[in-house]
């Protein structure tokens, strides 16, 4: 915990706050697939246009099938890529 407190030093006492929020709480969901290969061509296809995207759910997918049916395997990316991430999809 010495780096909470280096970090709250840093910050001004809001260590707490900050240290919880990481880059994945800007991603949004800009597709949801089937399955994971379909989420998996997504991906590849916006890192070609220099749009980095992740995939989410594709363990779940992967091990238990039904857990990815039930709500989809997603691809998200950062928000300020959004709009062009679905154009190039055409989502």
């Amino acid at each position: 915990m010495e780096w909470a407190a280096r970090y709250e030093e840093r910050v001004g006492g809001r260590a707490r706050d900050c240290a919880i929020r990481g880059p994945m709480d800007e991603l949004l969901t800009v597709a949801t697939f089937p399955d994971v290969a379909e989420a998996e061509l997504a991906k590849e296809r916006l890192e070609s246009e220099g749009i980095r995207a992740f995939v989410l759910d594709a363990q779940a997918g992967g091990v238990m099938p039904y857990l990815a049916q039930s709500g989809g395997v997603r691809v998200q990316v950062a928000h300020e890529d959004a709009v062009r991430a679905r154009e190039v999809l055409g989502t």
